[in-house]
């Protein structure tokens, strides 16, 4: 189930003990964290055996209280910003299953079948509203192409043929500077600007060569559909505004998932953060050099791991739609939604068609038929 899937695990369970949540190395950052300790610690050490010999160089401790305290605040606003981050996505993602949900239930149950061509598109365009979904974690991924499992059933062959047909597969790398893509420019070698520039050799004014995000591409199949209905007369006007308000709200939250990995912290900010930290770090074991090698060594380390940490964890959380064990778990949220779109196919709507040997055997021939509108391109 979603809650037990997505529900942290605070206790770690081995040799027949229950263990606190302190001693779960999965899921920290202690791994993140640990090389920059280390040569924070190692600095300290050599600090410490210097002042020894050389006493008159300690910085009185005093000193470092003030720049300790404007170095928290510093901290504590990165790590909200991240966190707010994350809780945003949280929200877009929940009204993204929501709103799928709901779009699925009110074409299930309130639209019409006529033929058995409305049946085959009524469960064609359920299919397609969860592969919208799915589209949307591989496009927040930056990962290209429907060549992946999860895909599998849910779009139409006649889609994956455009698609695999067009002479500029669907290839939009990463949103923002979040990560790298299978097929994004930094992997294959070429920047952004070759690649614009390579685009706009190959058309004129406002047209661009590049194709348009898959998500963009399923949702345009699912407004077609929900425009069809209304002209066949399978949907009332009123059902037809409500489907459409809903069809809008999924590209608007779509538009917020985007905003999110397109949004970094501030670089001036995340650069004069680090600078700061790291200035402190240098300059702690001056001050803490007086108190003998033993405490310098501790309190180094305790020190630079709690600064270190909290710069780490507000790093990790910023972009909350990858594979890190602190990221939003998106496969579940995509394979609740598939547990969904399952239960309505297996059932029967009010309004489906009654089914009979001789209606399949007229009708469901030419409902497979493919389509022979040309497609814009």
């Amino acid at each position: 189930m979603l809650i037990h899937s997505a529900a942290p695990r605070n206790r770690v369970r081995a040799l027949g003990f229950v263990w606190p949540d302190a001693l779960h190395l999965r899921g920290s950052v202690i791994r993140i964290s640990f090389p920059p300790v280390l040569i924070m610690t190692g600095y300290g050490v050599g600090i410490a055996f210097l002042i020894r010999q050389h006493p008159n160089l300690a910085v009185n401790l005093s000193i470092m209280t003030p720049v300790a305290v404007v170095l928290s605040l510093l901290l504590v606003f990165r790590t909200n910003s991240a966190y707010d981050r994350f809780w945003e996505g949280r929200k877009l993602w929940q009204d993204l299953i929501v709103s799928s949900r709901n779009l699925i239930r009110n074409i299930w149950c309130g639209t019409n079948e006529k033929s058995v061509e409305d049946r085959l598109r009524k469960q064609q365009v359920l299919k397609e509203i969860s592969a919208f979904v799915i589209a949307i974690k591989h496009y927040l991924r930056g990962e290209d192409g429907i060549e992946y499992a999860d895909f599998d059933g849910l779009l139409s062959p006649e889609l994956r043929v455009r698609l695999m047909s067009t002479h500029d597969p669907v290839n939009y790398g990463t949103i923002g500077n979040c990560g790298v893509g299978h097929n994004s420019p930094e992997q294959r070698g070429t920047s952004h600007a070759n690649l614009y520039a390579q685009n706009q050799q190959q058309s004129e004014g406002w047209e661009r060569a590049c194709e348009a995000p898959l998500p963009m591409l399923i949702l345009y199949q699912i407004q077609k559909y929900v425009d069809y209905s209304m002209a066949t007369g399978t949907v009332t006007a009123q059902l037809y505004a409500n489907m459409l308000g809903q069809v809008n709200q999924l590209a608007g939250l779509m538009g917020g998932c985007e905003r999110i990995i397109s949004t970094p912290i501030p670089l001036a900010y995340h650069i004069h953060l680090h600078h700061s930290l790291y200035l402190y770090l240098l300059v702690l074991p001056w001050a803490l050099g007086s108190m003998g090698l033993p405490h310098t060594i501790i309190l180094q380390a305790i020190i630079s791991f709690m600064m270190l940490g909290i710069d780490a964890i507000s790093r990790e959380i910023q972009n909350p739609f990858g594979y890190d064990h602190n990221d939003l778990p998106l496969d579940v949220f995509c394979e609740a939604l598939l547990v969904d779109l399952n239960y309505v196919l297996r059932h029967r709507a009010a309004g489906a068609l009654e089914i009979s040997e001789d209606t399949l055997s007229n009708d469901v021939g030419a409902a497979k038929k493919p389509d022979s509108t040309p497609v814009s391109a």
